[in-house]
């Protein structure tokens, strides 16, 4: 069982998918990477890649967020993202079932934060950036959020990369 960890909806809890397939991001993860981000969430548009439980999502809509988008191809993600929507009483979201990079290629929104978190063993983090830098997805002055297992480089036009570790888990914020 995870919580939020701050907001509005501080430690009321959230289902997970009932798979093996995902790795609910830990509490400390999460209060670590709002806590950089400090109140940049007010009224911003938010995706939640690989969405899972949809705990950056709904983190997110705690702490002021205005809309998010949860994507994810399983059924186990749907489920748990739409019970946690009702557990919280929030409307604000939309679940789009489509795996990462279909998403990314069809639609023509733009976010202001984009989280991204994976499952451990897709290699897929270089080519989802590429494709949110080529489509411009992210508004000026947004920013990324990376989970992965290992130590990543990364290219591009970011005015800020920060890195942090968590045992196991490496969250880096790419401000662009």
């Amino acid at each position: 069982m995870i919580r939020i960890t701050g907001g509005k909806h501080r430690s009321r809890k959230l289902v997970t998918p009932e798979t093996t397939l995902t790795k609910p991001t830990m509490d400390k993860v999460r209060a670590g990477v709002f806590n950089a981000l400090n109140n940049y969430l007010e009224g911003k548009e938010v995706l939640d890649l690989f969405a899972g439980s949809g705990s950056y999502g709904f983190e997110a809509i705690s702490r002021g967020a205005n809309f998010v988008t949860f994507v994810d191809q399983t059924k186990f993600s749907k489920d748990a993202v739409t019970s946690n929507a009702n557990i919280l009483k929030e409307t604000n979201y939309e679940f789009v079932f489509s795996d990462a990079l279909s998403y990314l290629y069809e639609t023509n929104k733009q976010f202001d934060l984009i989280f991204m978190d994976p499952p451990y063993k897709l290699d897929i983090i270089e080519k989802v950036i590429e494709v949110i830098e080529k489509r411009q997805l992210l508004k000026s002055g947004g920013a990324i959020i990376v989970e992965s297992e290992h130590e990543i480089s990364f290219n591009g036009n970011y005015v800020d990369i920060r890195h942090y570790s968590y045992g196991l888990a490496h969250v880096y914020i790419l401000r662009n």
